[in-house]
């Protein structure tokens, strides 16, 4: 009787992860024919509020951990009230609600090193699958646009591939490095994910991954003793600061030379000009989520005062601003660029603090995670804060709900490496 309870609980869990790995294929983004990607929508609808009930309680002290996060998900769902295009706001505000319980969800479920273990699975898995239907069906997997032929992959577009296989290759490459085990295949992983992100021409993911590669040897040094660590992370922080200024200098070389594109980045700066001028003019509250792009008014304005954005103007064609932080302020005003602000520095903090007190590798990537979205949403919308449908806010939820946790925990009981092992059962003794 025993022994056949066993048996069904590991079918349970089985299951339970077959449907948390399609769920976040379905969030990664599959370019699939209408009506199949609604009809997911509506399906994960269905099936995320199943895997929460089971474990409510635990969800519901998860989901409070990070207070300004709630709060700005909160300011997207009642923009509503102040919308000007409430139908829009209603039907985005809604899938946000549920990326972000989905989120929740991993951070209650799966350790952070449990996590990162299913998204080498499933950034393998699209990676194989892109370089597959990219050789054998090219009419799908490849695109012909003004820089020629460019791999899109099963992504459905280059600059969504690009932004993919740049965080898979941080991925692969960190336990290529640093890890103990499958060392060469993590190291082929991580040449093919770069290969597809040359191959995509999507010149945003191939810069932040070029970014984020000096960060690789921190993770070496903060696993030095206390005080050399110290000393090395201050060193370290000082070569990124000239780093940084030295990329601001020679920006013309980097941005012309090396991504082949003009100084206004492809047209950018003009756009980023009339949109900032049209977010002026509802600077504290903005035009409610999902609102501004949605209103045929404003599209068809942008389109005739942005000659190359003149596409958009029928009002059909989805668009977007080419910056995540101008299309958020455009969304939700100072009040939802401050909350989600305010999240993500003390996330930052958190996850660096917990990188120094428990040296794990998940840590790193943690980190990188962040600075690959903090990167990404400059010119481009490549992990966008606050997306309704996008893998990499469910990995931002996960990581503020879990870091958040793991740092009470820590603190409180003092032990550095009790995080790495916990059932999700012990949060609901926690809420008090």
């Amino acid at each position: 009787m025993q022994e056949r309870k066993t048996l069904n609980q590991d079918l349970s869990r089985r299951i339970e992860l077959g449907i948390t790995f399609g769920l976040s294929a379905f969030y990664l983004g599959i370019s699939l024919p209408n009506p199949i990607p609604s009809a997911l929508a509506l399906l994960s609808f269905l099936i995320i509020p199943l895997l929460i009930i089971r474990q409510w309680r635990q969800f519901i002290y998860v989901a409070t951990r990070d207070i300004p996060l709630i709060l700005a998900v909160g300011v997207a769902v009642i923009s509503v009230l102040w919308s000007t295009n409430p139908e829009a706001t209603l039907a985005h505000s809604r899938a946000l609600s549920f990326s972000t319980a989905f989120g929740i969800y991993l951070a209650t479920r799966y350790t952070p090193k449990e996590l990162m273990r299913l998204m080498v699975w499933l950034f393998g898995i699209y990676m194989l699958l892109s370089l597959i239907v990219s050789l054998i069906l090219p009419s799908y997997g490849t695109d012909i646009n003004t820089q020629g032929l460019s791999w899109q992959g099963i992504a459905g577009h280059k600059n969504a591939l690009s932004a993919a296989m740049g965080l898979a290759a941080m991925l692969f490459l960190d336990l290529a490095l640093y890890g103990y085990k499958y060392r060469r295949i993590l190291s082929l992983g991580a040449g093919i994910s770069f290969m597809l992100m040359v191959l995509s021409k999507g010149k945003g993911g191939l810069a932040v991954f070029i970014a984020l590669l000096p960060l690789l040897p921190l993770y070496k040094l903060a696993k030095q003793e206390y005080r050399l660590r110290t000393f090395f992370s201050v060193f370290a922080f000082a070569i990124a600061l000239v780093m940084i200024v030295a990329t601001l200098i020679n920006l013309e070389f980097i941005t012309v030379e090396l991504l082949g594109k003009d100084m206004e980045l492809t047209g950018r700066i003009p756009l980023w000009n009339y949109l900032i001028q049209r977010g002026i003019e509802k600077s504290w509250l903005g035009y409610g989520y999902g609102a501004f792009w949605t209103n045929p008014q404003e599209t068809l304005l942008v389109a005739l005062n942005v000659p190359w954005m003149s596409a958009i103007a029928d009002g059909t064609t989805k668009a977007h601003a080419h910056s995540a932080y101008i299309d958020l302020f455009l969304q939700l005003g100072w009040l939802g660029v401050s909350l989600v602000t305010l999240s993500f520095v003390t996330m930052l903090f958190r996850v660096v603090l917990l990188l120094g007190l428990t040296r794990q590798i998940e840590y790193f990537w943690m980190l990188q995670l962040l600075l690959f979205m903090a990167l990404g949403n400059i010119a481009n919308n490549a992990g966008e804060f606050l997306a309704y449908r996008s893998l990499y806010w469910v990995l931002y939820v996960s990581t503020a709900c879990s870091t958040a946790i793991h740092l009470k925990r820590i603190l409180k009981s003092g032990n550095k490496l009790e995080n790495l092992q916990y059932e999700s059962i012990t949060y609901q003794h926690q809420g008090s």
